[in-house]
């Protein structure tokens, strides 16, 4: 867990550093908050919510509010890999619409495309994480497809 937690954290945090730092304080209040953390309904989800907080407490944010992830588009290897490709300024102008278009979703929405479009992580260990059903970390992942596709070709008012 603590490594799909590290990625995630990673992704809008940007260094190993400040994720690992994140990862372990979630734990650490995990640890301090056990008896409650097992007494509630899904320990998988009182995890992931804990964790989320502590990361979304952290990352660059909009003025809206809404987590910034923009600045993860230069760790991708779309970037690294045609940096010296004509067009790349292109790739990565629509990286950062495309990230910033996660961002906008509802939270577990976000969080599975961030799992798995960013992190590579599977969805069996998706639904583990975030503490849902398999079959609906598939609902999840169609309705943020649907839902990012749409905010792409909507002009923004911005």
């Amino acid at each position: 867990m603590r490594g799909i937690y590290t990625d995630y954290a990673r992704a809008f945090l940007l260094t190993d550093q400040r994720a690992h730092w994140v990862v372990s304080e979630a734990f650490d209040i995990l640890w301090v908050c056990w008896d409650t953390a097992t007494a509630s309904d899904n320990l998988h989800r009182y995890a992931w919510c804990l964790l989320r907080s502590r990361v979304m407490l952290r990352a660059p944010c909009h003025h809206d509010g809404r987590p910034d992830l923009r600045a993860a588009v230069f760790s991708t290897r779309e970037v690294h890999n045609n940096s010296t490709v004509p067009g790349h300024l292109v790739v990565l102008t629509e990286l950062i619409d495309l990230f910033d278009a996660i961002t906008r979703l509802p939270e577990d929405q976000m969080d599975a495309a961030v799992l798995h479009y960013l992190c590579g992580i599977p969805y069996q260990a998706i639904a583990h994480v975030l503490g849902i059903a398999p079959t609906l970390t598939h609902a999840v992942d169609h309705h943020a497809r649907a839902t990012v596709e749409a905010l792409l070709t909507t002009p923004n008012p911005e």
